[in-house]
Parts: structure tokens; C-alpha cells; sequence
């Protein structure tokens, strides 16, 4: 996606800017267990947040605002940190496992999809660290996750829905159907 495509898009997502309160980006600054070698960029800074609590440590940040865009950024990473646009979710972490070997993000529970984690499970990140918090203004309770290459996860995803025996979506469950009796069964 071209940058100016991109920035449009951004600044016309009103969800796409929501800051991070700050007792939530120290608490993720605590999870990423941050030390003064390491090369970390705040993602998206916004209103610094992250960038301007970090530890001790080799900082950097993009941000759209500035003309700083994260999909223009090829380095390198030890730590990317930060509250990723949602509408560019998919895209953004495929980037994100493009630079690093670790990173910490914050999602609502409706971006914690199994087709997401597993894709993220099968690039070989595992989640190492996880958090569940509830924002009074946000939409949806929150995830923060750790996410590590090679590491094994404390998560798993089940790839296949989990179908009725009757091996089909029956509606079971469905508009007061008993949800212990497969639908089929009950007609």
C-alpha cells in the first residue's frame, strides 16, 4: 500500500488513533523486560506513551503523523512495542515479524481471531507473556500479549471449527435450540 493511500486511510479511521493509557504501556513495558542493549522501536507513537517511558535502551519510533511510516522502516529490532492501527492489523504484524524476534501488542478480544494467532503460531512466534485488561472507553476488553520467535507459547489455537456430531452447523444452540442435543436430533 502506497504511503499517501496509506495515511489517508489512517487519518480517516477514527479507531486507528486511539492512545494507550499509561498505566496499560508500562505495564506492557514491564512484560517486554526491556535492558540498555537492546534496540526497541515504539511502533506507532502517537502520543508517546511508550516511546517516552521506555527503560534505558536504544529507542526509535515511527509515526504516521510525522511522515515516519512503519512499512517504510526495513531495520532491525530486538523489541517492537506499541497499539497498531486495527484496520491495518493483518498487514502490521506480518511487518512486525519481518524485523523482530519479539514484540509486545496490544488488540481488543475481537482481533484475537484463531485464524490471526495461528498465523502468527506458524511464523514460530509463541505467545511468552499474556495480560487482560478492560479500558473503560475502549469497545472491548484487551489482550497484551509477548510475542517470541521460537519460544514455545503459552497459548494454543485449534485450527477447525469444532462442528456438531452430526459433523454439520445444525443450529445447534441457535435461537433457543438446546445447546447439549444436536438440532438435527431434536426435529
Amino acid at each position: 500500500m502506497k504511503f499517501t493511500k496509506r495515511v489517508n486511510r489512517l487519518k480517516s479511521t477514527s479507531n486507528d488513533k486511539i492512545y494507550t493509557p499509561i498505566q496499560v504501556a508500562l505495564k506492557m513495558i514491564e512484560m517486554c523486560e526491556i535492558t540498555p542493549e537492546m534496540k526497541v522501536l515504539d511502533c506507532c507513537k502517537g502520543g508517546g506513551v511508550f516511546y517516552d517511558n521506555l527503560p534505558p535502551c536504544k529507542k526509535e519510533y515511527c509515526e504516521i503523523d510525522e511522515n515516519i511510516d512503519f512499512f517504510e522502516n526495513k531495520n532491525k529490532y530486538d523489541l517492537i512495542i506499541g497499539n497498531p492501527p486495527y484496520s491495518l492489523w493483518d498487514e502490521w504484524v506480518d511487518h512486525t515479524m519481518e524485523m523482530t524476534d519479539k514484540f509486545c501488542y496490544i488488540f481488543g478480544t475481537f482481533n484475537l481471531t484463531e485464524k490471526r494467532m495461528g498465523h502468527i503460531l506458524r511464523n514460530n512466534f509463541g505467545i511468552t507473556k499474556f495480560h487482560l485488561t478492560k479500558i473503560d472507553w475502549w469497545f472491548s476488553p484487551s489482550f497484551v500479549a509477548v510475542f517470541e520467535r521460537n519460544k514455545p507459547s503459552i497459548m494454543s489455537v485449534e485450527y477447525n471449527r469444532i462442528l456438531c456430531e452430526c459433523g454439520k452447523r445444525c443450529k445447534r444452540g441457535q435461537k433457543g435450540a438446546d445447546p447439549n442435543v444436536c438440532a438435527k436430533k431434536l426435529k
